[in-house]
């Protein structure tokens, strides 16, 4: 059963996935301007900003995401728990990856608040996905019909 420590991360990584994606439609939306705000960098001749290719890694880090509810009483499937936060983790560093080696190699450009702002989503999201790792949470029996079993149930 997942703790208030699972809810609260569970739902700060989805925000931080949904996050990246508002970005990328406002870069996809100011594509033809300058929009400090969704440009990752820019010089006196050329913007830089983050394609819309990368559509998807937010949107697989949003299906890869255990599903967590914030209910009192809600319990997270246990198959593929474990398996589905390793391919979250993965993304979430594999975007790191990307932003990093797209930014280091432009010498001779002015780093904006784009960049600044896909880091901290990607970073949050990161640490909130590693603190959903399952440590310490409870493990329960479900009955066909949703309810946890107990004894007197099986």
């Amino acid at each position: 059963m997942p703790d208030r420590r699972a809810r609260l991360a569970s739902n700060v990584a989805t925000i931080c996935a949904a996050g990246l994606l508002i970005g990328l439609l406002g870069s996809a939306v100011t594509w033809w301007g300058r929009s400090a705000l969704f440009d990752l960098a820019e010089n006196s001749e050329q913007i830089v900003k983050i394609g819309t290719g990368y559509f998807f890694g937010p949107v697989l880090i949003l299906l890869a995401l255990p599903l967590v509810l914030g209910r009192a009483g809600q319990v997270v499937l246990r198959r593929w728990y474990r398996a589905r936060l390793g391919v979250a983790i993965l993304l979430w560093l594999v975007g790191l990856v990307v932003l990093i080696s797209k930014v280091s190699g432009l010498d001779g450009y002015t780093i904006k608040a784009g960049t600044y702002i896909v880091g901290g989503f990607l970073v949050t999201g990161l640490v909130a996905t590693l603190a959903m790792w399952p440590t310490g949470l409870s493990t329960v029996e479900v009955d066909k019909k949703g309810r946890v079993a107990t004894p007197e149930r099986r």
